[in-house]
Parts: structure tokens; sequence; C-alpha cells
């Protein structure tokens, strides 16, 4: 799963293709963890001292005009999941489907396009990958 979301952020669409085709077959159990985890830091990243409410209104307006699928995505569930990543202590009443597509346009928005190196989203996706399996034994 790890590779599904390097090959989402890399652009690498056929490869993309042939990972989602063979977690078709095989199961996506903890697909949507892994993708908060790595959402998570994602969001962390890009606001490591935290943000305001005016800095997250100015990242979703950016990132709903820039990333394609964003523009139909809803502000406010975006800001509230964006302030949620940054503040565990908030609860979101987002429904995990709109959860999980806000997430992956947040990665593709935050890492994708040069948003991070090789190096750096290869360490992204390790902790991601340590957080959400901690989280799915726990």
């Amino acid at each position: 799963m790890v590779a599904y979301i390097r090959t989402m952020v890399r652009g690498e669409h056929a490869a993309n293709d042939e990972i989602e085709a063979r977690l078709d077959n095989a199961g996506w159990d903890g697909f949507s963890t892994l993708l908060g985890a790595v959402f998570y830091f994602a969001v962390n990243r890009r606001f490591p001292g935290g943000a305001s409410q005016d800095e997250i209104i100015r990242f979703v307006s950016e990132m709903r005009s820039t990333t394609i699928g964003g523009p139909e995505t809803d502000a406010n569930s975006v800001e509230k999941l964006v302030s949620a990543a940054l503040d565990p202590s908030l609860d979101t009443d987002i429904e995990p489907g709109l959860a999980g597509r806000i997430q992956g346009l947040t990665i593709l928005h935050t890492l994708g396009g040069g948003g991070a190196s090789d190096d750096e989203l290869d360490a992204i996706l390790r902790e991601a990958a340590t957080l959400a399996d901690n989280l799915l034994s726990s």
C-alpha cells in the first residue's frame, strides 16, 4: 500500500494502476489508516509549527485551485481535517469517503509536484507505515 501512495504522489500512473489492481484482488485492509497517517505527516510537514485559521484557509484555497479534484471538494471539510491533523484533540464529523478524498488531495498537493524529494517522501511513508502498523495492532 505504501507503493500505491508513492506512485500516486509521483504521478506514475501505469505503476499506480497495476498496484491498484493487485490491491483490488488482495484487499485494501488498513489502507484508510495508512492514508490518514500519511496525511497527518504531510500536513505537519507543511505546517511544522502549527497554523492559524487564516493560514489554513489560504492553504485550502490554494489546494482547491491547483489540485485536480480540489474545486469540487468542500472547503470547510478540508479546513476541519487539516486543523484536526495539526491538533488531534479536535473532533471531526466528516464522512469517511470524503475524508479519504480530502486526505488524498492534500497529500498530492503537499508532497507531489516537487513538494518532497524522493528521500523526503520515502521517510514520510516509512514513518506513516510504522504509525499505521502501530495503530492497527493496538
